[in-house]
């Protein structure tokens, strides 16, 4: 889950860059239409300055430096608040430094905002918001401090104008503390608004990426089909229910001798080639990998819900894994039974499995065994080679009576 999270964090902070880099080219479009040249010259190297932090938040978060990124964002609430509020060397205009304020260029902070949300953290976006707070009243303070003041106009607005408020609101060499102070209140409480949204979008994509989680255990079991359909599912998984399905086992035989004269290495080694194997056959013939057995596999077709064709391909799965080559000394042994089965959850509340129980599954296991002695590969039941419908190149072996059961059945072999 973290690397999904990891992952939507950098989809994020490219698509920031991406709308960093279109809203520049909308704000560059305004400022050579409202403000005349050179002047408009001094804020495009702004917006060129803007285009290289924003490239500098995609590279650091890239290569892992993601407090480099950070700082870099925070670099943004100095350099726009500088260039909204620093003098224009280029500007021919003449007036006090807080003339500045009324031109409402604060608004765009809440542009960059907003375009942070897209790639960053929730943690991150509120800083953020935070120090542009910060930053923008530091700038308020060093504009009154070190500000250009032009005291005649202040006295002629007020010899001009009977109301000495009207001349307090209109005044050009006033910073307007308490709409300073509200300008950075209101920044911190749209950072904090955005954070949360960011904090909610993050848990959603914790969310999904547990859905994907799950759905990729699920395809250890399933076939891709399968777990298409199941994840589709409104009714429960859990639910018991009785069904007619095709079990197959498939075993190494001679696989315990193998191991106790090969260093066990190697024979881990063979065993996770075998289920790779293994699994890779059940899959592509559709059927579910229920489970393994130690050097051996259960699989069933059928599951989770029963289909036409279930035999046929559970034979062609049979006839294929009874083809893998092992190493001298070992071969493979195969059993598939067709017949009615009970599916449902076992286990307690922490931990479910779902089980495939009845005797079929007994009638397969024991089909699997009884190759050795019968000398074949594998032994199919004659009602899953009837379903079927085609029993090349299976070949009719007779009746045989298994272990624990009083009536034979009709098998077909593989030799």
């Amino acid at each position: 889950m973290t690397d999904a999270l990891e992952q939507n964090k950098l989809e994020g902070l490219r698509l920031t860059v991406q709308a960093r880099f279109f809203v520049l080219a909308i704000l560059a479009l305004l400022l050579v239409t409202r403000i005349p040249w050179p002047e408009s010259g001094y804020y495009l190297l702004f917006v060129l300055g803007f285009a290289l932090v924003g490239w500098m938040q995609l590279h650091f978060g890239r290569i892992g430096y993601q407090r480099v990124a950070v700082a870099a964002l925070m670099f943004d609430a100095v350099l726009l608040t500088y260039m909204m509020l620093g003098p224009n060397p280029w500007s021919v205009a003449e007036w006090p430094t807080a003339t500045l304020y009324k031109f409402s260029g604060w608004r765009y902070l809440f542009v960059f905002l907003a375009v942070a949300t897209i790639g960053h953290s929730w943690r991150a976006i509120l800083a953020f918001g935070a120090w542009m707070a910060f930053v923008w009243l530091i700038a308020a303070g060093a504009i009154s401090r070190f500000g250009i003041q032009m005291p005649e106009i202040t006295r002629q607005l007020n010899e001009a104008l009977d109301s000495a408020a009207l001349a307090r609101v209109l005044d050009p060499n006033r910073i307007f503390w308490s709409a300073r102070i509200a300008d950075a209140v209101v920044l911190a409480l749209v950072a904090a608004i955005l954070a949360v949204n960011a904090w909610r979008r993050n848990k959603l994509v914790l969310a999904q990426a547990e859905l994907v989680r799950e759905r990729s255990n699920l395809s250890r079991h399933f076939a891709p089909s399968m777990v298409d359909l199941m994840a589709n599912r409104d009714k429960p998984f859990g639910e018991i229910r009785s069904q007619t399905v095709v079990i197959v086992f498939a075993d190494i035989v001679g696989f315990t001798a193998f191991a106790e004269r090969t260093e066990p290495q190697a024979a881990i080694r063979l065993l996770r080639q075998f289920h790779e194997n293994m699994e890779r056959i059940i899959f592509r013939h559709e059927g579910t990998l229920d489970k393994f057995l130690g050097d051996g596999v259960m699989a069933s077709f059928g599951t989770p819900d029963v289909r036409p064709d279930d035999a046929k391909r559970a034979c062609a799965c049979v006839r294929e894994m009874a083809e893998v080559i092992l190493p001298e000394g070992l071969s493979i042994s195969v059993g598939a039974h067709r017949g009615d089965v009970v599916l449902g959850d076992v286990g307690s509340e922490r931990r479910l499995e779902f089980a495939t129980i009845g005797d079929t599954v007994n009638v397969a296991a024991r089909l699997e065994a009884a190759t050795r002695e019968a000398g074949v590969r594998a032994l199919v039941s004659d009602a899953c080679l009837a379903d079927a419908g085609d029993k090349n190149p299976f070949e009719y072996h007779g009746p045989l009576t298994l272990r624990g059961r009083k009536e034979p059945i009709d098998v077909w072999r593989l030799a």
